[in-house]
């Protein structure tokens, strides 16, 4: 089972008066929480009473958009995760299932990249590894999920629709789409 849990907190009366022009000039995401629920090993926080998050919701979408297109064709992905010192999520395919864990790469230095595709010497795991999840249910929860995200934009503010950082997510999102239908 793979489950995202996320929610928009941030100054939404400020964000449904911007034209897609002042969005990217003056938030460029939307801050949030987000949670990634892999068979109960998790990144992240998810409280619906909760008043606060940092997270950047298009930027994570955009990036696991970019993860999900990228475990279908590489049989080792790893992902930094936005904002944090030193943790990735690593993601191993086995034909239908996917191995995930969260590492913790011990050199900043040496690794610069936001994704690679080739196991690094300087990780090591973190507080849980080895979780197998369906390479299908992930890609198809990230593409749910999206969608609802888009949607919820869409519904705060339609003219962020054209916003720069919004239309990579969406272009993201079809390509993955048209990929899954193919």
């Amino acid at each position: 089972m793979f489950k995202i849990s996320f929610k928009a907190i941030d100054d939404l009366d400020a964000i449904k008066q911007m034209s897609a022009e002042q969005f990217d000039q003056v938030k460029q995401d939307i801050d949030g929480m987000i949670e990634l629920d892999f068979n109960g090993s998790k990144y992240g926080m998810f409280f619906d009473d909760c008043p606060f998050g940092n997270e950047r919701l298009i930027r994570w979408f955009v990036d696991l958009l970019t993860v999900a297109q990228m475990v279908k064709v590489n049989d080792y992905v790893a992902y930094r995760i936005p904002d944090s010192a030193n943790l990735w999520l690593e993601f191993r395919a086995h034909g239908e299932e996917l191995q995930v864990s969260l590492v913790e790469d011990t050199d900043r230095e040496v690794i610069l990249d936001l994704f690679i595709t080739e196991p690094f010497e300087e990780f090591r795991y973190s507080t849980w590894s080895g979780v197998t999840i369906d390479l299908h249910t992930f890609v198809e929860e990230i593409i749910r999920n999206t969608h609802h995200f888009q949607n919820f934009i869409s519904n705060l503010n339609a003219k962020l629709l054209k916003s720069e950082n919004v239309t990579r997510m969406n272009k993201k999102l079809s390509d993955i789409e048209q990929d899954s239908s193919t």
